[in-house]
Parts: structure tokens; C-alpha cells; sequence
């Protein structure tokens, strides 16, 4: 099995973290599984009134070896993008390319991204260009008996800059992961996941900042209570507990709800709540 791309590292944690919560929003999300996949979503922010609303479509060749997949999004902030992407040229290869066009602020971007994956390896290569002079994204994941070691640099062929540069070293067993990662030589970071059940995961994650001396704990767990409903909360070192739950209706409808709990200051106010709906046609 090919190790994960370096975007990918630690996410059994951060799914624990990030997954199911919906904060001072009212969303809804529309899918469908034919033979050209549409996701329309829109989300109502509570606080502002503002709405956010897009569209995506998706169109999957597969012919003999080779996958063809085009992708076009749109948003309520006129930003269109088309992504057209190819695998099975050669062993472990994909290649894709898309461009974004913003009409309020009437700006380009095309990108160009490349990705090789074997046993032992994993490497992306992503180039965007603004201008002539493009900015470059590389990564490299290399596993090895459970562990894998991978860094990622950007740089600014434009300034002459390197934009960031990042490590990570993460452990894979059967039902545990350790993942710990450098980024900028300033903010170091850790996340532990445990499945401790078939319904039960347990998620840490730890981070200093050495520039700022910030430094911030969590921790959260998902529990699925049966079939239908899973309930997840998380708290971290300001206080903040989380509660949230994704109760399935009936097939094809999800309900998501979730809140956030200043317990520091639990009289003042400044909690916050959230509704999520997405219906899979």
C-alpha cells in the first residue's frame, strides 16, 4: 500500500477534531451519485446573515487503464475553477491541471500538479502559475516499517523565497497513530489517535509556538452509538468544549449538530451553535 501524501499525514487525528462540527452556521449540502456527480451546497452565517452558496460538478471516464476526471466548481464569490485530471499513463502516476478565474478581483491562476505513489514513496510536485514566474509546491512522504518521514517546501520563483518548509515523522499501527511535525522551525506540533473500539476513537493533539510561545492542548473523541447517530466532543486548554452528533435520518439524509461552550466565561455568553443538513440523492 502507497504511504499517504504529505497533506494527509496525522489525518486519522485531525478527522476527530474537524469532522461533523458546524459552528455559528446554518448549512445544507446537496449530492449526487449519477453518472455526473453534483454537490451544491449553501451556508447561512448566524452572526453577519451573510449566505455562501456553491456548485460543483463531476464527470468520471474510466476507459481500459486510464481515469479521466473533470471537475467545475463555482461559489457566490465568482470564483470558477476547472480541474481536469488523468492517472494510469504509467504505474502510480496522475497528473492534473486546473485554472481559477476570480471576476470581482478579475485575476488568473493555472496550476499544474503532478503525483507518483509506489510501496515505499509518495511525491507531489505542484507548480502555480500567476505569472511568468511560478510559485512551486513539492512534497515527499517515504515509509518503512510503520513509519513515515516527509517534508514539504513552497517557494516563490518570483522573490526568490522560501514561502515555508515543513517536516513530519508519523508511526502507523493497526489501530494507533502518532504523527509530529516541524513547520517554519517555529511551530511544533503532535496528534495521537487511538481507536480504542470499533465504536470509540480517542484523538491529542499538542502544539508550541517557539516565535509567539504559544502553546495549545486538545483533546476529543467520536462514538458511535449505533448505526444511525455518532456523537463527538472535544476540549482543548481555553475552555472550550465542543459537543456535536451526526444522526442519520433516514439513508441518504444526514443531521449535523454541534456547539461550542466557553466555559471559561460561561455566563457572559459567546457560545455558539450550528445546524448542518446534507441530503445524497
Amino acid at each position: 500500500m502507497a504511504p499517504p501524501s504529505y497533506s494527509d499525514l496525522g489525518k486519522a487525528a485531525r478527522d476527530v477534531f474537524n469532522s461533523g462540527y458546524v459552528f455559528d452556521v446554518l448549512k445544507l449540502d446537496l449530492k449526487t451519485n449519477q453518472n455526473v456527480e453534483i454537490k451544491a451546497g449553501g451556508t447561512q452565517h448566524l452572526a453577519s446573515g451573510a449566505v455562501n452558496a456553491n456548485l460543483e460538478t463531476k464527470y468520471v471516464i474510466n476507459k481500459s487503464k486510464y481515469l479521466f476526471t473533470l471537475v467545475e466548481k463555482w461559489n457566490t464569490n465568482d470564483v470558477m475553477t476547472t480541474e481536469a485530471s488523468i492517472s494510469g499513463l504509467l504505474p502510480g502516476v496522475k497528473l492534473t491541471t486546473d485554472g481559477t478565474f476570480d471576476r470581482k478581483k478579475q485575476s488568473k491562476a493555472v496550476r499544474v500538479k503532478s503525483e507518483y505513489k509506489n510501496d515505499y514513496v509518495s511525491l507531489n510536485l505542484d507548480t502555480e502559475f500567476k505569472a511568468l514566474k511560478p510559485i512551486i509546491n513539492a512534497s515527499a512522504v517515504v515509509a518503512y516499517n510503520g513509519w513515515l518521514g516527509g517534508f514539504n517546501v513552497k517557494y516563490n520563483t518570483g522573490n526568490k523565497e522560501l514561502q515555508s518548509n515543513n517536516l513530519a515523522l508519523s508511526y502507523v499501527a493497526k489501530q494507533f497513530v502518532f504523527t509530529t511535525t516541524v513547520n517554519d522551525n517555529k511551530l511544533f506540533g503532535g496528534s495521537v489517535f487511538q481507536k480504542l473500539s470499533d465504536k470509540l476513537d480517542l484523538g491529542l493533539q499538542v502544539s508550541w509556538s517557539s516565535e509567539s510561545n504559544d502553546s495549545s492542548l486538545a483533546v476529543g473523541s467520536q462514538y458511535q452509538l449505533n448505526q444511525d447517530v455518532k456523537l463527538r466532543a472535544k476540549i482543548n486548554n481555553k475552555s472550550q468544549l465542543c459537543i456535536g452528533s451526526g444522526i442519520k435520518v433516514k439513508d441518504g439524509v444526514t443531521l449535523t449538530l454541534a456547539s461550542l461552550l466557553e466555559c471559561r466565561q460561561f455566563n457572559q455568553g459567546g457560545h455558539k451553535f450550528g445546524i448542518g443538513l446534507e441530503l445524497a440523492l
